[in-house]
């Protein structure tokens, strides 16, 4: 039968086998770096037929083209090549940024891969075979097969469709295509009213390969934007949840509270060091592993009663990972999830109140340890955070060129040791001025993709944390905490001993992780010993450490010491930093915001703006698919949750509305 009709046969299994590699797409047993909504028979019908219906376009574009059945096969052979490509691109896609892709995140290849592009390439050709990736390439391989084995069994003859019948097969199933299309479109705008994660929507209920095709040529833009809208009236609506008030209720416990409290101005007049730490999370921290301890001298300080470590922070980062963890930090503000806002600032001239504004009087540097242009940094930091300067390998690279100065950088970037040493000098320089100083720095390692450090670096020791050799990547990250461990804690040190040449005096240091480091659930799985639920691992991913420290024990004078547990162990977001820091240095600014001081013992709450995950101190929820809850016995406070939900579509519609009605950049 096979040997009679090999063409039918590699048409069944073109259209069979490439509508299920969708499903590495829509399904988290396929994909676990991917949320999916609630699947139902009506979006799986819908995605079915969109799916065939632009496979079967592709199908008669292929007849009318090549004719003869040998070389239609030879097409639907080669197409299925570059659909199970692309597949695989989006996977690895959906690993690094949780959503899937779209079109209108393409900015983010406007950034340099800072010369780590070929660690991440040799990675995924690894995970191609370790985690089932090469699953996807199937259907090319079966159609490669057939093709080869019954090379000769293909009859000589030409393909004649009817004009009519061809007009009708093509009309029928672009009919398919926009009735699955418009499906979505109903359904997206029905069940889901933020900007994040449309692209999700629209494999499962459109079809992936109908979705894309769609997108890309009608260039349907379905994030939540108006245009049109008005600025101050969406900062209206937006001010009912403002906290910049002599009096507010927070909706958490409906208590009372105020914008000034007895920690106001206590640091004021400060220095603040600001250390933004890589793809730093909390697991690491107050833990051992196999018997080895992560980060003991940051355990070790957190004994000190001048350091506050907060435990249960979460980080809101979107789409653009560091640059969002940023702009939580210089604004308060949550990122949008779908927006790269460093790209959009390259677009459109909008403006905010950043921490850079309300530290007027200071001088303020900020670095990073790669390429100026990464995430538009050498315009961002400037122009939107109002920093005095910023600062990158470039200009560390006109200081202390790499051939003479090898030491101090890494293969790719520039040591953590030597830009935060680079940042403390400038520091005191300032300060011999008779300027305050305000000091951001991020640090570059741990960072994706979790090289081996050892080969490198002489000093640095490999420990054994007892996982999978399969899950390297989570051993490689975990010695790179540890490294780091002693690296910052040694710094902090060094920078707080008023002995030390290099003492940094009168200077506050806040430290904190920007994100995740996206690795495998399994990875984490074999770290614990025990299966995670999909909630557990995002809360993993997402938790990320905050820690203040004030030499001069001002702060901690100000706390009850009863009650600093408590404190520290409060659900915080890392948007909280803007408020705390505006609190803390007594700052003045009329602008809104919305965040608590961490120290105030206020409740607060989280979200993810990707997947909608919801953390408060009583449970932790995810809105986009609720079968995902963790502290399962807890009673969801359905109250709390559409307060949540609603700050979000306000704060969403405000800040799409700043961004997008502002005058685009020439």
């Amino acid at each position: 039968m096979m040997k009679k009709q090999p063409f039918l046969w590699i048409t069944i299994v073109f259209f069979i086998f490439n509508i299920f590699n969708t499903y590495f797409l829509t399904f988290a047993t396929f994909n676990q770096y991917i949320i999916p909504y609630s699947h139902t028979f009506l979006s799986e019908v819908c995605s079915i037929i969109g799916n065939f219906a632009m496979l079967g376009i592709f199908y008669l574009i292929g007849v009318i083209a090549f004719r003869k059945p040998k070389r239609i096969a030879i097409y639907l052979t080669s197409l299925s090549l570059l659909l199970n490509i692309l597949i695989i691109g989006l996977q690895y896609y959906t690993k690094g940024y949780k959503l899937a892709f779209s079109i209108f995140n393409f900015s983010m290849i406007k950034s340099p891969t800072g010369g780590f592009g070929g660690n991440v390439f040799q990675d995924w050709l690894f995970e191609l075979f370790t985690y089932y990736r090469i699953l996807a390439l199937l259907p090319f391989v079966i159609c490669l097969v057939l093709l080869i084995v019954f090379r000769k069994n293909f009859k000589d003859i030409k393909i004649k469709i009817p004009f009519q019948k061809l007009y009708c097969s093509f009309a029928l199933l672009v009919g398919c295509c926009l009735g699955t299309y418009g499906y979505y479109q109903y359904s997206l705008n029905k069940n889901w009213s933020f900007s994040t994660d449309y692209a999700q929507f629209g494999c499962q209920y459109a079809g992936a390969y109908n979705y894309y095709i769609s997108e890309i040529i009608f260039h349907v833009d379905n994030r939540v934007i108006d245009r049109d809208a008005d600025v101050v009236e969406e900062q209206k609506e937006l001010s009912a949840y403002n906290k910049n008030q002599e009096s507010y209720v927070n909706f958490i416990d409906q208590k009372t509270y105020s914008n000034k409290d007895k920690q106001t101005g206590i640091l004021k007049g400060k220095n603040l060091f600001v250390i933004q730490m890589e793809s730093t999370m909390s697991f690491c921290f107050e833990n051992e592993f196999n018997g080895v301890e992560v980060t003991p001298y940051f355990n070790q300080w957190f004994k000190d009663p001048n350091c506050f470590y907060f435990n249960n922070v979460y980080t809101t980062a979107g789409i653009g990972n560091t640059s969002d963890a940023e702009f939580a930090f210089f604004t308060g503000m949550y990122p949008t999830g779908q927006m790269t806002i460093a790209w959009e600032f390259d677009a459109y001239d909008f403006q905010m109140t950043t921490l850079g504004d309300l530290f007027k009087d200071y001088l303020s540097y900020s670095y990073n340890g790669t390429n100026e242009s990464f995430y538009n940094h050498n315009n961002l930091h400037e122009q939107l955070y109002k920093m005095t300067d910023f600062r990158g390998l470039e200009t560390f690279e006109s200081l202390y060129p790499k051939k003479e100065y090898k030491d101090k950088y890494l293969t790719y970037w520039i040591s953590d040791t030597s830009i935060l040493n680079w940042a403390s000098e400038t520091q005191r320089e300032a300060n011999q001025t008779g300027k305050n100083s305000f000091s951001f720095v991020e640090t570059i390692t741990p960072h994706n993709p979790f090289y081996d450090l050892s080969e490198e670096l002489p000093e640095f020791t490999k420990h054994d944390f007892g996982i999978s050799p399969t899950y390297y990547q989570l051993t490689n990250y975990m010695n790179q905490i540890k490294y780091n461990d002693k690296l910052i804690y040694d710094f902090i040190m060094d920078a707080s001993n008023p002995e030390s040449p290099n003492y940094l005096e009168n200077t506050v240091f806040l430290l904190y992780g920007d994100h995740g480091n996206a690795l495998y659930k399994g990875a984490y799985e074999s770290l614990y010993g025990r299966d995670l639920t999909d909630l557990e691992y995002r809360k993993i991913l997402l938790n990320i450490p905050v820690i203040f420290y004030d030499p001069s024990g001002s702060l901690n004078q100000s706390i009850d010491s009863s009650e600093i547990d408590a404190i520290l162990s409060q659900t915080k977001s890392n948007t909280d930093m803007f408020r705390t820091l505006i609190n803390l240095f007594g700052l003045e600014t009329d602008s809104l915001y919305f965040g608590v001081n961490m120290f105030s013992g206020e409740p607060a709450f989280s979200y993810c703006p990707k997947n909608l995950d919801i953390f408060t101190d009583d449970f932790m929820v995810c809105k986009k698919n609720e079968q995902y809850m963790v502290y399962e016995d807890a009673t969801l406070n359905e109250e709390l949750i559409e307060n949540i939900l609603d700050f979000r579509t306000k704060h969403d519609s405000y800040i799409t509305t700043l961004v997008y009605t502002a005058n685009k950049k020439k």
